[in-house]
């Protein structure tokens, strides 16, 4: 019986199976995020080149989809992730389908069913509109018979207005001409007279001839020579320097850079705005006296106005 028992024990033990530990599912956030560590990418970089929110890489690579917008966005993110890293994108969205399932979109029956649809406005007024289409051709054809009637009779009433006109003057009296009768008319007897003869006039004395003058030519004017409002200004420069100089008209008649030794006239109408861009380098001179930069400078630098 013991041994019957010790038996029965073993193939109890034997038939129960092993418990098996699962599988833990590799979710596609953590593949993404250990391959961009072994290519040694940043999440920044990441962000740049997919041009997608750092908190949304740190989201995915965690697998927290619900920081995510749906399930298109999150595969759309996914695909683009696995691209940039070159990898295929099939296996991570199949790993996707197993730990995040679409949601089933559900379906639920109207509550209407069996009722009868409401009628289009046409379908239920019908019979209104093809009477008020009947009666719109209905105003339409009398309102051109009016038309027509009203034509006609001020056409009759112009015709016999003409034609009365006509027999009023064909019964009107026709005025008699009368021709003038013409009157002979008989010359009467002139005397003719001898002709008087006229008396030769006589010739009077030649008046004495005056000396002519000769004609005087007016002496030119002489050239009056206009004064010029412009004045020149002298630069002589002793080192390297730049002047800018602009005239009342802010007209810029003077610019440049100019080395030592070189002498320049500028000329313009007062007053002056001048830059000068060295002033221990130019030498200034301006209506025969020459002109003080240093209580116009300020670190070489100098603008001032000339009258």
């Amino acid at each position: 019986m013991s041994e019957d028992l010790q038996a029965a024990d073993l193939l109890q033990v034997e038939a129960t199976p092993e418990p098996v530990e699962p599988v833990p599912v590799v979710m596609p956030g953590f593949r993404l995020k250990a391959e961009r560590e072994s290519q040694g990418h940043s999440i920044a970089e990441v962000s740049h080149a997919l041009k997608f929110g750092i908190r949304q890489i740190e989201a995915l690579e965690a697998d927290n989809y619900d920081l995510l917008q749906g399930s298109t966005f999150l595969r759309g993110f996914i695909r683009s992730y696995a691209r940039y890293l070159k990898l295929d994108d099939a296996p991570l969205l199949a790993l996707l389908t197993v730990a995040a399932p679409p949601a089933q979109a559900e379906i639920v029956a109207p509550t209407n069913m069996g009722e009868a649809m409401t009628q289009p406005f046409i379908d239920r007024n019908q019979k209104w509109l093809m009477l008020g289409m009947a009666l719109v051709v209905v105003l339409a054809v009398g309102a051109y018979w009016l038309t027509m009637n009203e034509k006609l009779a001020n056409s009759n009433d112009t015709e016999l207005s003409a034609s009365k006109d006509k027999e009023d003057a064909a019964v009107a009296p026709q005025p008699t001409v009368v021709a003038p009768t013409p009157v002979a008319i008989t010359p009467a007897a002139v005397p003719v007279q001898p002709p008087v003869p006229t008396p030769a006039p006589a010739t009077p004395p030649a008046a004495p001839t005056a000396p002519v003058a000769a004609p005087v030519t007016p002496a030119a004017p002489a050239a009056v020579k206009p004064i010029s409002s412009e004045k020149p200004i002298t630069l002589d420069f002793e080192g390297r320097s730049w002047v800018e100089i602009k005239d009342a008209n802010q007209r810029i008649v003077f610019t440049g850079e100019y080395n030592a030794g070189t002498h320049q006239v500028a000329t313009g109408k007062p007053p002056f705005q001048l830059w000068v861009g060295k002033v221990s380098a130019v030498r200034i001179t301006y209506n025969e006296q020459k002109v003080n930069l240093q209580p116009f400078a300020r670190d070489e630098v100098a603008r001032l106005t000339l009258d």
